[in-house]
């Protein structure tokens, strides 16, 4: 059991399917920290109106922030503590790592789409490169884990 579990979630219904799997692994008086990745925004024009980067950055924020709080929300009557944060970064592996380093969790679980092949290649895995550049442990739910539960 772990007292301390990152979970970074790209707002899918597969990468929500590895919370089931998370509240086995987390200690009956542990935490669970739900993790949104944002990119940095832009300054774009829309029809002559400019909106700021931080403008976009807000908006995408507060969606994500409204999308981890409801699936925390699932969770409310149970004994561990549930969080959310949104962070803003240009690399997500490096941010969910960081972001896990800083506050200090026994696990980072996520799910993964366990592409293969030339989809692999071009897409790549964030969830292979957490794993790689991590310090700390990394539980990875591949499609046919959450399938089977």
């Amino acid at each position: 059991m772990y007292n301390k579990i990152l979970v970074p979630l790209d707002l899918s219904e597969e990468s929500e399917g590895v919370l089931p799997l998370v509240v086995d692994l987390l200690n009956p008086r542990g935490e669970g920290i739900l993790l949104h990745v944002i990119p940095p925004g832009h300054v774009r024009s829309i029809g002559g109106v400019v909106q700021l980067a931080s403008q976009i950055e807000e908006e995408a924020r507060e969606k994500a922030m409204a999308y981890l709080k409801r699936l925390a929300g699932q969770f409310g009557d149970d004994s561990r503590q549930w969080s959310c944060a949104v962070s803003v970064s240009g690399s997500l592996p490096d941010e969910i790592v960081g972001f896990g380093l800083r506050e200090s969790v026994d696990l980072i679980a996520m799910y993964t789409h366990d592409r293969k092949g030339l989809a692999k290649l071009v897409k790549g895995s964030v969830a292979d490169k957490v794993q790689k550049k991590a310090s700390i442990d990394v539980k990875l739910f591949r499609p046919r884990e959450l399938v089977a539960r």
